[in-house]
């Protein structure tokens, strides 16, 4: 009989599951089943389990230090289409019922615990009639997006959105690749104000930072309105203006 308790299992489940998920590239699951398996070990004091995860995760993903990041419900009169609005649904837990969440994945959008209107649609070909929203958000979902799709994101973003309306971006900086790892990974603590999350984003690599938003934001005609950078997280907010 196994020595091992419940959430030991678990957690050794887990990691299995995580490798499978890695060898297919879908590295959104393997790093949220990374982070499950990060906060059982926590929860019940195992180093040595934490140890055996943080090994596993340095063999296949380069991974930078916990950011942290503080939001507050968006202020807007009118509805948020949410890309990638699915998994932890940050956006939908802020403004609730404002928010129309799109995402590719139906299995994601249908796992996201909030009030937001759930729709499976692709961000590179939005199927809403011109000048619907008021404000369009993006919170550490670009970097799912394969670059070369940046640009036609940001074009139908554009096309959505009201004269005036906002688009505004949280995301990560990737660096150029470094080494063998096949993925990036990043472990976000996010401070909302009636609750605090922890998630884990892993991504397959592709160079990414403040500047080449902006740059896509040119192209676009989108001028920007408030940026900061915060260790290796940052934030754009740009304006439709005809």
């Amino acid at each position: 009989m196994s020595s091992l308790s419940g959430e030991e299992r678990k957690i050794k489940k887990l990691l299995k599951a995580a490798e499978l998920d890695i060898e297919a590239d879908n590295l959104k699951e393997a790093g949220e089943k990374i982070h499950q398996a990060i906060q059982i070990a926590k929860n019940i004091g195992n180093e040595e389990l934490l140890n055996q995860i943080m090994e596993f995760i340095q063999e296949f993903t380069y991974s930078i230090e916990p950011q942290s990041i503080e939001l507050n419900p968006i202020e807007t009169d009118g509805f948020i289409l949410d890309i990638g609005g699915g998994g932890q649904g940050i956006i939908g837990k802020l403004n609730d019922k404002q928010v129309v969440a799109i995402d590719k994945s139906e299995r994601e959008l249908e796992e996201t615990k909030n009030e937001a209107l759930k729709v499976v649609m692709d961000a590179t070909d939005l199927k809403f009639l011109p000048e619907s929203f008021d404000t369009c958000t993006s919170f550490f979902s670009l970097m799912y997006i394969p670059r070369n799709k940046h640009l036609k994101v940001f074009e139908e973003v554009h096309r959505v959105l009201k004269d005036r309306g906002k688009f505004l971006i949280w995301d990560v900086k990737i660096p150029k690749r470094i080494g063998d790892y096949k993925a990036f990974m990043i472990h976000l603590r996010v401070r909302l104000p009636h609750d605090e999350i922890e998630a884990g984003y892993g991504v397959k690599w592709q160079k990414q930072n403040i500047e080449y938003f902006k740059e896509l934001a040119k192209k676009t005609k989108f001028k920007i309105k408030n940026e900061w950078i915060k260790d290796e997280i940052f934030y754009l907010e740009m304006s439709k203006e005809e």
